[in-house]
């Protein structure tokens, strides 16, 4: 009877340990609580023509991050997407900036060419300011707002958003 006692006693102290640990892991990765409402930390890359951007520099501006890589598919197949964003709302204001993590100089003046990027791409060779921004997979879009707050992160309904902030 100890022994099952005991086996019993281990499983809720695992159980209740796991739920502990995947409840702290949701909260993690609770996209509510990393983005919404949260100032957008401050970063400087350099562009492709090696002038420095930071972003505080566009205090004031609506801000569309786009990180990104030149091996992922689908951060190719967005690309007219943003193009569009970019042409639509860069009238009214709207600065979108490609953030391409760890690629070379080289081969991101490539890719910008041959996929017609037509806003600054900016070269985050060691992952930095994709691991500030928390961003865990490619494409992964940040919309911030004039005051330099995060709005959201893998936006839905961007277009709906950018028209409130800009129309």
């Amino acid at each position: 009877m100890r022994k099952v006692l005991s086996i019993v006693t281990v499983c809720l102290i695992v159980v209740f340990s796991l739920s502990a640990q995947i409840g702290a892991a949701e909260k993690e990765w609770d996209i509510k609580e990393q983005t919404i409402e949260k100032q957008a930390p401050d970063f400087k890359l350099i562009d492709l023509d090696g002038k420095e951007h930071s972003l505080s520099e566009y205090r004031g501006q609506v801000v569309l991050l786009q990180f990104s890589t030149t091996w992922c598919p689908h951060c190719r197949s967005i690309i007219p997407y943003m193009r569009n964003i970019n042409d639509t709302y860069g009238k009214k204001g709207l600065k979108t900036l490609f953030v391409a993590i760890q690629e070379s100089e080289r081969k991101m003046k490539a890719f910008a060419e041959e996929n017609g990027v037509s806003y600054p791409v900016l070269l985050d060779s060691k992952g930095s300011v994709a691991q500030l921004y928390n961003v865990v997979g490619v494409p992964t879009l940040v919309l911030i707002d004039r005051e330099g707050t995060i709005l959201c992160k893998q936006c839905r309904m961007l277009d709906i958003l950018l028209e409130s902030l800009l129309g």
